[in-house]
């Protein structure tokens, strides 16, 4: 991976960095003007921004810091990774390691907050010492994106089932996405970052290893977060989930496939195998193919038992 180059920021009080956020970017400036507008429209300003410039160009990156200069007052880095950092996880872990505040937050820069998001979170973690991470209750923003700005079409709600952010429905499938997601940072150092071999799904399977090491409060009787969604958008503009597809398919079945592996390492594999013929067959006992097949067997039968009774008489 190329070796990083920043700008560091002037050193400022301890208390005055309680949340470190991190800011994935690459060659998209309309979207990071707003982010960084939308960092500094927080109620809550006790934090520090790290933005990791993953392999785009430098210039509109440092204009674009340059501008705002006066109200970020300090609290702004930016990591310029030449060539890119491999991945997504690679990224954010180049600015989880330059954390140094007592929570992590990673704000990329196509989505948006509430403006009391940090203040609402940081003081959910305060009230609760034992939670690990707090996750905002979040929208889906659909929006078409034309190189210069973004419009937005609708949204609708993106929240884990019954509002409770739980093992059983991780396993499934990922339900809190970065953007709603604030994490306390010695959790980092008890259970390690991002995994930079994964290009699709690191969040999820971070998720996986937090939900297993402790508690996340769900927080918000109102939207906190926003994850913006382009699903017509191409190259650099458009999200992970879609632009890059294959590689979520193909990384979600790595994750899956690795966990197994140690699970059957430890355990042996007979338990699955019953789980999995068991599940097979009941699914299609109970599929409606099946259970038209059975209705009409049934229906047959007892047609052929009159006629022979008729037959009788």
């Amino acid at each position: 991976m190329p070796e990083p180059r920043e700008r560091v920021a002037p050193a400022r009080r301890r208390d005055a960095e309680r949340v470190t956020i991190v800011m994935r970017t690459k060659d998209r400036a309309p979207l990071l003007r707003r982010a960084l507008d939308d960092v500094l429209a927080q109620t809550l300003a006790a934090w520090h921004l790290v933005v990791v410039n993953d392999g785009g160009a430098r210039q509109p990156v440092d204009v674009l810091l340059t501008e705002r200069e006066t109200a970020f007052d300090g609290r702004v880095e930016v990591v310029h990774v030449d060539g890119g950092s491999g991945s997504m996880e690679a990224a954010a872990n180049l600015g989880v390691e330059r954390a140094r505040g007592d929570f992590v937050v990673v704000h990329d820069d196509d989505d948006t907050w509430a403006p009391t998001f940090l203040e609402e979170m940081v003081a959910a973690l305060d009230a609760d010492e034992e939670a690990v991470a707090a996750a905002a209750r979040t929208e889906i923003v659909h929006e078409d994106f034309d190189g210069t700005s973004a419009t937005e079409i609708r949204r609708e709600p993106f929240v884990p089932p019954g509002e409770v952010v739980s093992l059983f429905d991780l396993l499934r499938t990922n339900r809190v996405v970065p953007i709603s997601l604030l994490v306390r940072r010695r959790v980092y150092d008890e259970i390690g970052l991002y995994d930079p071999v994964l290009k699709a799904v690191g969040d999820w399977e971070f998720n996986l290893r937090l939900l297993q090491h402790g508690r996340v409060v769900f927080v918000g009787s109102k939207p906190l977060a926003f994850w913006h969604q382009r699903r017509r958008a191409e190259g650099t503009a458009s999200n992970s989930i879609f632009g890059g597809a294959d590689h979520h398919l193909f990384f979600d079945r790595h994750v899956r496939d690795r966990e197994l592996r140690d699970y059957i390492e430890r355990n042996g594999i007979g338990g699955l195998l019953f789980l999995a013929g068991y599940i097979e067959e009941t699914a299609r006992y109970y599929s409606l193919q099946e259970t038209v097949r059975r209705v009409l067997h049934r229906v047959r039968d007892r047609g052929r038992t009159l006629l022979r009774l008729g037959r009788r008489r």
